[in-house]
């Protein structure tokens, strides 16, 4: 790995690069994701051992894509004597890594910690929702690479945003919407919040798909290895995987995400580079807060450092629902 020069990573502001149809191919994707029902049903409640509520889910997304998640509530009811209306909780919507799935038994104490609502899903292709789509063999963001139309991203995007008005639909989130994700979940939530605005805070950890260019330099593991090896064996279609990857970019949407944020960055991280994401948070305005830890995405024990994250966007995600039953 390339020593870290703490001054130049930090600093690091690439020019935007969206495309000349950025905004059209965005708008004519939300607005075909708005053509299709979302359809959400219910299937049978479980309890966690913080007394969560957790509820599967099942909804469609764009291409009618089988989208299923859960929605993690607290106890909450009507106090008929005294005519208390339910507390104003927060809703966070929050999704998983790459190649992995959301844990709805480990986000219900994210539940229990920041007394908000809580909705996970399993993005298209992943876990739950694994049956969704067809998926390239040879790595998932390799499905559909050499057109943003036929992108599995573009569809991924969609699912995060479905989730969100889903969960409001079913009731949650008057107290506010959080986005949040780690990895490949943050760059959907950045994606999300950035063509949406919906939220009114955002939490994202080591988010990934910021900086083409130096995600192409620096990574050597995950989904720009894959990327990098595809295109090293198959160099002609390197021109439209490029102007495809452009649509997803994150530093693409960075100046359009205009909420409190808190950003986490690793000094040490091989999947996605401090620099990528000094990229995104630099073209952010308002600036971000920002948490660098030594290491993300590997198996050092500093990993468990990344909870001083988790307890810093959990406190603010409790400030948020405390502002939102006062008002209320």
């Amino acid at each position: 790995m390339r020593a870290y020069d703490a001054s130049a990573v930090r600093t690091t502001r690439p020019p935007l690069a969206r495309p000349d149809g950025f905004f059209p191919f965005w708008r004519d994707t939300l607005a075909a994701l708005a053509r299709v029902p979302a359809n959400p049903q219910l299937g049978l409640a479980v309890t966690s051992p913080e007394g969560a509520r957790i509820v599967p889910v099942r909804f469609a997304s764009l291409g009618a894509c089988d989208i299923q998640g859960f929605l993690i509530t607290l106890d909450d009811t009507d106090d008929t004597a005294t005519r208390r209306p339910p507390a104003r909780r927060p809703l966070v919507v929050t999704t998983h890594g790459y190649n992995s799935q959301s844990n709805p038994v480990l986000e219900a104490r994210h539940t229990a910690t920041c007394g908000a609502d809580l909705f996970c899903f399993d993005v298209r292709g992943f876990g739950l929702s694994r049956a969704a789509c067809p998926v390239d063999p040879r790595g998932y963001i390799l499905t559909g690479l050499t057109d943003p139309r036929t992108s599995i991203l573009r569809g991924a995007v969609c699912d995060y945003v479905r989730a969100a008005e889903v969960a409001q639909r079913l009731g949650a989130g008057r107290g506010g919407v959080v986005f949040h994700g780690r990895s490949y979940g943050g760059a959907l939530a950045l994606l999300a919040q950035g063509l949406t605005s919906r939220a009114k805070y955002l939490a994202v950890a080591l988010p990934t798909f910021g900086w083409l260019e130096g995600r192409r330099q620096l990574v050597t593991r995950g989904s720009g290895q894959e990327v990098n090896e595809h295109l090293a064996r198959h160099p002609r279609i390197e021109a439209a995987a490029t102007a495809t990857l452009r649509y997803f970019d994150t530093v693409n949407v960075a100046d359009r995400i205009a909420c409190p944020t808190l950003i986490g960055v690793a000094r040490r991280d091989d999947v996605v580079p401090a620099a990528t994401v000094y990229a995104i948070a630099n073209h952010m305005d308002p600036p971000p807060q920002i948490v660098e830890l030594p290491v993300g995405h590997s198996t050092d024990e500093e990993e468990r450092r990344w909870a001083d994250f988790d307890a810093r966007w959990t406190a603010a995600v409790a400030a948020l629902g405390a502002r939102a039953s006062t008002a209320g």
